[in-house]
């Protein structure tokens, strides 16, 4: 069911993404649309009020040129050329516009002189260049042409009638000729004018219609998304009200059900602010003793074994943080029955919005049976180990009777047999050391291999020490512990290779020196046994010995998987290299 709420929750949330987006387009394009329209109504404006200083200009060089032909006064006709730098300045402005890229300062410049306001004159220039090709835009720039040509001609006009006066006497009849043609020129250009204005005009409607209709649309459409944003979200909600009302009933069907306690507890008052109903169950108390007795209460019926533990716990509540928090703890409660049952506490650290500890949530299980349990493994374990020690202990004896046998057997025979039976004591000292060890061992599987080589090596050296031979005995080893089964090999080589060495490496040399060493190694471990006594024949090859204990070490290296080496300069040096079954920190420092 979830599921399914989410993934249709998912797909409205696309669908309102997908809505939210559009409408934010759609207002974008409004705020777009209305700013333009401004700057078009603005830019149309311009021209309209530019048109009436053109008009203005025009007529006031009409009557300074009309009062020049009556009076002949050379201000009068200065006056005319003057108030004419207004129609100048648009003209050149208008022909800079018309090309591909034109100059902005020489526009700009050309409006002001045409006595346009400079905070028009950007939206002037953005109609001329974006509507230029429009009819009616198109229709004004021809008519603006048409009027500055009839400005030159009227220029022109002015120029020969002051040329005729600065010759000589002109008659009445000539300047009465020479003021209707100025009164015609005149009404043309009041006409173009008219024609400008009316241009204009069309396309402010033109412009305004659009945009009314474009500033509709998409607020209808603005409109349309937000009804359709409010009824999606209060179908929605809906939809969440009910999936919130079955998950609360689900959520109180669970906690009502559940076997463990489930709490909230108020770390300033120190009172539970809500406790599920399976108290009741678990200890038989209810729900309400515990929420108005808050933590004493708990305190109260708590074992006095693990009352002071637990008190300290609590004290840390005033000044509480994650470090000094324990999301698990474990005690005994008493139930109401008088029963002790031990509970686990797992909890949880609430924090307000300053990230200040708030409050603590949690739920307690009763662990009784599981610690019934553990006791019943622990003394099961133990008795095992007690049992196992014993083992070791009676191996330990026998094989300790075995090799006093082979002391009995000594008498009567042969050196040679002697000797022999002598190497298969020392064999045995060897095992029966490792379950010395492991008898006293804590583990009863770990076996420090630093200190059994160190024994085994002192055992050996008693058997062969004198005063006539002094062998210093160099012991350097890596603390590591190893299980039975890597340490008798291990030991029964160092036994052979240590007898080997005082056998015949040390034989009739009065003193020498024998190092053992055990480190880390890029292959695993490397154990060295070396003397600088006798050495080898040259062409010794220990893979085609013979000798009982050559044989016994290849089979026993191969055992824990190793390899062997050995060298001869000054030192006669045995290298084995091995990877142990486990490394542990007491293994390898």
């Amino acid at each position: 069911m979830y599921k399914d709420l989410r993934k249709g929750r998912l797909d409205v949330d696309r669908k309102l993404f997908s809505v939210v987006v559009f409408g934010f387009i759609c207002a974008l394009l409004l705020i777009l649309t209305v700013n333009f329209s401004i700057n078009t109504s603005s830019g149309i404006r311009a021209y309209v009020a530019g048109e009436a200083y053109w008009a203005k200009a025009q007529k006031e060089a009409a009557i300074h040129l009309s009062n020049y032909l009556l009076t002949e006064n050379e201000r009068d006709y200065q006056n005319f050329k003057s108030v004419l730098k207004i129609n100048e300045g648009d003209r050149i402005a208008r022909e800079e516009l018309l090309k591909e890229e034109y100059d902005y300062q020489t526009v700009y410049e050309g409006f002001i002189t045409g006595k346009n306001h400079p905070d028009d004159i950007p939206d002037m220039i953005n109609l001329f260049r974006r509507f230029k090709n429009v009819s009616h835009v198109k229709e004004a720039v021809d008519i603006w042409a048409a009027a500055d040509k009839k400005i030159e001609e009227l220029i022109t006009f002015a120029d020969s009638i002051r040329s005729e006066i600065q010759r000589g006497d002109v008659g009445l009849m000539q300047k009465e000729e020479w003021l209707l043609a100025l009164r015609d020129l005149d009404h043309e250009l009041t006409d173009l004018e008219y024609q400008f204005s009316l241009s204009m005009g069309n396309m402010a409607r033109l412009v305004n219609d659009i945009f009314r209709w474009t500033t509709i649309i998409l607020g209808l459409l603005l409109i349309s998304i937000g009804i359709w944003i409010t009824l999606r979200f209060y179908k929605s909600t809906n939809i969440w009200m009910s999936a919130l009302k079955k998950s609360e009933e689900k959520f109180k069907n669970v906690l009502d059900n559940s076997k463990d306690v489930l709490y909230k507890m108020d770390l300033k008052s120190r009172k539970y602010v809500f406790v599920s109903p399976a108290l009741e169950s678990m200890l038989g108390y209810d729900t309400q003793n515990l929420m108005e007795g808050g933590v004493e209460f708990i305190l109260s019926i708590m074992h006095p074994d693990d009352k002071k533990r637990m008190n300290k716990v609590v004290e840390k509540y005033n000044h509480l943080d994650d470090g000094d928090f324990l999301p698990v703890v474990q005690f005994r409660l008493q139930d109401s029955e008088g029963n002790w049952k031990w509970v686990s506490n797992v909890r949880t650290l609430v924090k307000d919005e300053n990230g200040k500890p708030d409050a603590i949530v949690g739920a307690v299980r009763d662990i009784s049976t599981q610690k019934a349990q553990e006791k019943k493994i622990t003394e099961s374990l133990h008795e095992k180990e007690i049992l196992l020690k014993e083992i070791h202990h009676r191996v330990k004896n026998n094989l300790a009777i075995v090799s006093s046998l082979l002391e009995l057997q000594k008498d009567g025979v042969s050196e040679e047999v002697q000797k022999m039976l002598s190497s298969s004591q020392a064999r045995i000292k060897s095992i029966a050391k490792v379950h010395e060890k492991l008898y006293e061992s804590t583990t009863l599987s770990d076996i420090p291999l630093d200190t059994y080589i160190t024994e085994i090596t002192e055992e050996i050296e008693k058997a062969y020490k004198s005063k006539e031979k002094q062998i210093d005995i160099k012991i350097d080893i890596t603390p590591i512990t190893v299980n039975i089964n890597e340490a008798i090999p291990i030991g029964l080589i160092l036994n052979e290779l240590i007898n080997n060495a005082f056998k015949h490496a040390f034989s009739g040399l009065q003193n020498g020196i024998l190092k053992i060493l055990l480190q880390k190694a890029d292959r695993g471990m490397e154990l060295i046994v070396e003397s600088n006594g006798n050495q080898m024949d040259a062409d010794f090859d220990a893979s085609k010995s013979g000798s009982l204990g050559m044989t016994l070490i290849k089979l026993l290296v191969k055992r824990i998987n190793g390899k062997l080496e050995i060298e001869q300069d000054e030192w006669t040096r045995f290298k084995i290299w091995f990877e142990l079954e486990k490394t542990s920190p007491s293994n390898i420092t």
